[in-house]
């Protein structure tokens, strides 16, 4: 397993060049089932873990592809012109995936790939949109198997 705890690091600090308000939360999977809509600091995202895929690739080892979502949320009322809400979250979809399309979470990992997005929610007041990414891993760091009972081992405690 691979936390996805350096994902939500790596998309905290706003990307040079970004031009508007950078993500007033950014958080996992706990904080995405703890949002209160009517209270939430828009905009924000959340990395929510979706699937592991497993291939076996031998004794102790499996060739594993990881698959999240980042969920976005941004907020449509305060927009001069509502037409424009489309262009806004695809600037947020756009820097969220220039971040992470091709980083590589730790050494040995493979890059992340975009696999496409789809809309969560629409709200009146809101627009939630999830993005999904992949990578890959061998891991290797299961420890084997504990050797057979043979019986109580008498340590001469009592």
């Amino acid at each position: 397993m691979i936390s996805l705890t350096p994902l939500v690091a790596h998309l905290k600090p706003k990307p040079a060049g970004f031009d508007g308000v950078w993500f007033r939360a950014v958080g996992g999977a706990a904080e995405y089932a703890a949002i209160s809509p009517e209270a939430l600091p828009l905009p924000a995202c959340w990395v929510v873990r979706a699937a592991d895929q497993v291939r076996h690739a031998g004794e102790r080892t499996e060739d594993t592809t990881f698959v999240f979502d980042v969920v976005i949320a941004v907020e449509n009322l305060r927009l001069a012109d509502p037409r424009t809400m489309d262009d806004e979250l695809l600037k947020y979809r756009s820097a969220v995936k220039d971040r992470l399309l091709g980083w590589e979470i730790s050494p040995g990992v493979m890059p992340i790939k975009w696999g496409g997005g789809k809309v969560l929610e629409y709200t009146n007041g809101d627009i939630y949109w999830s993005d999904r990414y992949t990578f890959s891993a061998l891991i290797t760091n299961y420890l084997p198997d504990p050797p057979a009972y043979t019986g109580i081992a008498n340590t001469g405690e009592h």
